[in-house]
């Protein structure tokens, strides 16, 4: 299990997808997990003593406080969105390693001391596994090595005293049980298979819808979704963000003169240009038409200015067109659409003013 997490080859937004769910899915497995000990619990003390059964419950939900803890912070970290694509890996083995002692703890139950009915609770054993593995293969599903560390640790110890008991009952069992072991097996990894699949599938869609298809760069969808959690963070943190929206000067004449071909290409190089000067967090939007917008988090107007004037000086020399830009700085009395309409009339007077330059927007007045 653990060599496959670490030479598994993936996509990290594929593995942020997948084990988001899982960290999701393991509350439903707790709630299953409550009642199957419960339950064994009640086996046990029937078949052995309660002093048994109260030690073995106990020290099964003791094992379960780590990995009861780890999902409770997980909940609190991407609630806070501390986690992400890029830190999100490590919490699969967290989720793994945390999985070891409980499992182990609870498959003891196979080796208590039953006596005479040892077969009939083992059977009773063999059920509350095999209804817990259904829920297992939805709870763990997007986690391959989750779950073939809960079937081998509750699953193998019941063959093997299925096998140790001698009994042609007991054996019955364990062959049947041996069976449904390796078709397990070969299901589990098809459905793991799927799953991604549909995972990726799903990524892409998301990917397509956000999109802008010409220049890769995100549409005004992206930017809805992105300042929807941008705003509330930079107000908590007491950081503003600034944004400068940019257009190509006489697009339409250069359209006419060269071909839309040739202004397609023009779009794309400067899109290229944008994602180049700019920072990986910071988000560069295809606003409309010619325009651009880039949305800068924990940014100054002067540091967006340097950024400006570089994206100017580059343009220039990479193309044959100009840029014009006007600037914005977020301020906590207004929302993003009166941003975007200050960064908006900046551009306007830098149009006015002779092209190739860049304005900034006057301060909200408090």
């Amino acid at each position: 299990g653990e060599k496959y997490l670490v030479e598994r080859n993936s996509n990290p937004e594929v593995d942020y997808e997948r084990i988001s769910i899982l960290h999701d899915n393991a509350k439903f497995g707790y709630l299953g997990m409550t009642i199957a000990v419960s339950f064994l619990a009640v086996v046990i003390a029937n078949f052995s003593t309660s002093r048994v059964a109260i030690t073995w419950m106990s020290v099964v939900v003791i094992s379960y406080l780590p990995r009861v803890s780890l999902s409770i912070l997980f909940s609190r970290k991407s609630a806070r969105r501390e986690i992400n694509k890029d830190n999100i890996g490590p919490w699969e083995r967290h989720f793994f390693l945390s999985s070891i002692l409980p499992f182990i703890c609870f498959s003891a139950a196979v080796f208590m001391p039953y006596g005479e009915s040892r077969f009939e609770a083992i059977t009773y054993y063999a059920v509350i596994v095999m209804s817990l593995l259904a829920g297992g293969v939805l709870t763990y599903s997007t986690s391959l090595p989750a779950l073939v560390l809960f079937m081998r640790l509750s699953m193998l110890p019941l063959i093997a005293m299925c096998y140790w008991m001698q009994e042609f009952m007991s054996v019955a069992l364990g062959l049947t049980l041996t069976f449904a072991y390796f078709l397990l097996s070969r299901l589990m990894t098809r459905l793991e298979k799927l799953l991604l699949e549909n995972i990726t599938l799903k990524i892409e869609n998301q990917h397509q819808s956000l999109t802008d298809p010409l220049t890769k760069l995100g549409n005004r969808r992206r930017l809805l979704l992105h300042i929807k959690d941008l705003i509330p963070v930079s107000l908590r943190r007491g950081e503003q963000f600034s944004i400068i929206l940019l257009d190509i000067d006489h697009f339409k004449i250069f359209n006419d003169e060269n071909g839309h071909s040739a202004g397609d290409k023009l779009l794309v190089e400067l899109s290229k240009i944008l994602v180049e000067c700019s920072r990986d967090q910071d988000l560069v939007i295809r606003y409309g038409g010619e325009e651009f917008l880039l949305v800068l988090p924990s940014t100054s107007l002067e540091a967006a200015s340097v950024l400006t004037e570089r994206i100017r000086a580059v343009t220039k020399e990479r193309t044959r067109a100009t840029i014009s830009a006007g600037l914005a700085m977020h301020s906590d009395q207004e929302g993003f659409e009166q941003l975007v309409q200050r960064a908006d009339k900046s551009l306007y007077k830098a149009k006015e003013s002779g092209r190739n330059k860049y304005v900034l927007a006057e301060a909200v007045s408090r």
